[in-house]
């Protein structure tokens, strides 16, 4: 492992954690430098790293502390993040739960600490999850930078997600199954909309920027698995360039 690439990593680790906690700087250091340097070697690309860290801040500031969150608290998030983008992608670990390295960084000799086993976990609050996608898409939508297709789309999404949420706290058994699925293809037509609202150029770059971060993965998926990996990857990362929800994984 470079120290060159692995401190590069782990400053835009400390940038993005300072972002997400409103400028307050947190230092990665101590056990918290050991983690980020974990999720090195093992190959989690950054934007996964981010997403997961983002995810993780959503719930920190809904909830009664009004600490920093610090990188430590983040790590369930992004495993749970990266095991989300692998199977999107259709990748399964290696053999031996090898993962490809990033680039320029090693595997450690000995695995590192695995996230938890929480076992048999209580289902989380739909409608809690909801209110939480609510409120990005509501600052999503927000900003002034988007194009007035984009707002559109939005929108139309933020109507109908709240029109769900109505239903979502007294849904059990059978009605909260067909919540979750009618939330999974409200999430297909979503990112189906933000594809065909943003210009061509932004779609391309994004699309470069998927094939760059698959590139390791790149000798394990042929064919149309590559394409579906590419396509799994864009979408994760239109969610991250516009700061959108993922609807549809509960």
């Amino acid at each position: 492992m470079t120290l060159e690439n692995l401190g590069d990593y782990c400053r835009q680790v400390e940038q993005h954690l300072t972002r997400v906690n409103g400028g307050h700087l947190v230092r990665v250091v101590g056990p918290g430098f050991e983690l980020v340097r974990q999720w090195a070697a093992e190959g989690i690309p950054l934007t996964v790293v981010f997403r997961g860290i983002e995810l993780k801040a959503e719930r920190h500031r809904m909830g009664a502390s009004r600490r920093p969150l610090r990188i430590e608290f983040c790590d369930a998030d992004v495993r749970e993040t990266y095991d989300s983008w692998r199977r999107a992608i259709g990748v399964a670990p290696a053999e031996g739960g090898a993962e490809p390295a990033a680039p320029g960084v090693e595997h450690p000799e000995s695995g590192g600490s695995a996230a938890p086993d929480d076992g048999a976990a209580k289902r989380p609050s739909l409608s809690k999850y909801l209110l939480r996608a609510i409120d990005r898409l509501t600052r999503a939508a927000g900003r002034l930078d988007l194009s007035e297709a984009l707002r559109d789309v939005l929108g139309g999404t933020l109507t109908e997600l709240t029109g769900l949420r109505d239903v979502a706290s007294s849904a059990r058994g059978k009605a909260r199954e067909d919540l979750t699925g009618r939330l999974a293809a409200l999430d297909e037509r979503f990112l189906a909309g933000i594809r065909g609202a943003i210009p061509a150029d932004v779609m391309q770059a994004v699309t470069a920027a998927a094939e760059v971060e698959l590139a390791a993965y790149r000798g394990r998926l042929a064919g149309d698995a590559w394409q579906k990996a590419v396509d799994a990857t864009v979408d994760r990362l239109l969610r991250d360039k516009f700061g959108l929800p993922t609807i549809g994984q509960i």
